[in-house]
């Protein structure tokens, strides 16, 4: 009999509900709603649920922006709170699950399209067991690793974006001080976000004694208008990135490949090669050119999170 499940992914702004055939998501049942409009994820799903009341539901995942522990999760930027319970409750699924959004990014990898990816450096072949690390710089930053395993695939949750940002030069300490002056602490999203990125151009304007509060968007038009301090800004970003993704290989040995995701990941891109992120890469002694093994790829599908979310519960499915 087909397997139908409700998959959704829930983000500060807006969540994408759709339906997952036997494992596939169907693009036809896409639907974004703007979380301003409603009062909780479990009023977004019901009704959902409701334009597609001639289908019985057996399983519902939701990837949210935020952390999960033991089948709860909160939203990092919105006040809402969700469990296995609500879902339960909303769709009439007796089998839920909450999973963090970086969560099911990492599940999709092996799902996704091959026109959704694109290199950004290249790598060495590896063994279909070999383990992935995905990261998502957007509103915040985070990351998590899919290991492939006889017994499936196991994806630990992270809160990456929170510790503390390594600093190797001058500059980059000065940084850091600025950021604990605005906000008692360094974290590796005050650096490597959407905001970061205004946080790093807020540290340059206030070296200049000029206003801060330059948004990112405007920054890269800035830079490509040829402002030397929009330039530096994006340079400072594309360094301290070079520099986390080397720490983090180093830390998760991701032989199949390192995945960008999120909207700065595809905003950064083109201009990695004018900043200081390949030396910061390979900035790593003896082990700099161990890093040569890791590809890295850019991730440019919108739904990968929906794909994540109906490739575990199918995984799950099986092997219950």
């Amino acid at each position: 009999m087909p397997h139908h499940s409700i998959v959704a992914d829930v983000g500060g702004t807006n969540t994408r509900v759709a339906i997952a055939l036997d494992g596939q998501v169907l693009p036809d049942s896409i639907r974004k709603f703007a979380n301003a409009d409603h009062e909780s994820l479990t009023q977004i799903l019901s009704a959902y649920r409701n334009s597609h009341d001639a289908l019985a539901f057996e399983q519902v995942a939701v990837a949210i922006a935020g952390p999960v522990r033991d089948g709860e999760g909160c939203l990092t930027n919105l006040d809402w709170t969700i469990d296995c319970a609500s879902l339960v409750q909303a769709t009439g699924a007796p089998d839920a699950h909450v999973l963090n959004d970086l969560q099911a990014q990492a599940h999709a990898v092996c799902s996704l399209d091959p026109a959704n990816v694109e290199e950004i450096r290249p790598g060495q072949s590896a063994s279909p067991e070999a383990a992935h690390l995905v990261v998502g710089i957007g509103t915040g930053f985070n990351s998590a690793v899919a290991y492939h395993t006889p017994a499936g695939r196991l994806v630990p949750p992270a809160e990456s974006g929170h510790a503390t940002l390594p600093v190797t030069t001058a500059d980059q300490l000065a940084f850091a001080d600025y950021m604990r002056s605005r906000f008692d602490h360094a974290a590796i999203e005050d650096a490597l976000s959407g905001r970061g990125l205004g946080h790093c151009h807020d540290w340059f304007c206030h070296q200049a004694g000029q206003p801060i509060g330059t948004k990112s968007a405007q920054i890269f038009a800035a830079a490509e208008a040829g402002s030397q301090m929009a330039k530096d800004s994006i340079d400072l970003f594309g360094t301290f990135l070079g520099a986390i993704l080397g720490d983090l290989a180093l830390t998760t040995l991701p032989f199949g490949g390192i995945y960008l995701v999120g909207g700065m990941s595809r905003a950064i891109t083109p201009w990695l090669d004018q900043t200081g992120f390949e030396a910061a890469w390979k900035d790593k002694g003896r082990f700099g050119p161990f890093l040569d093994q890791f590809p890295i790829r850019l991730v440019t599908d919108d739904y990968a999170a929906l794909t994540g979310c109906a490739s575990f519960l199918e995984e799950f499915r099986i092997k219950r």
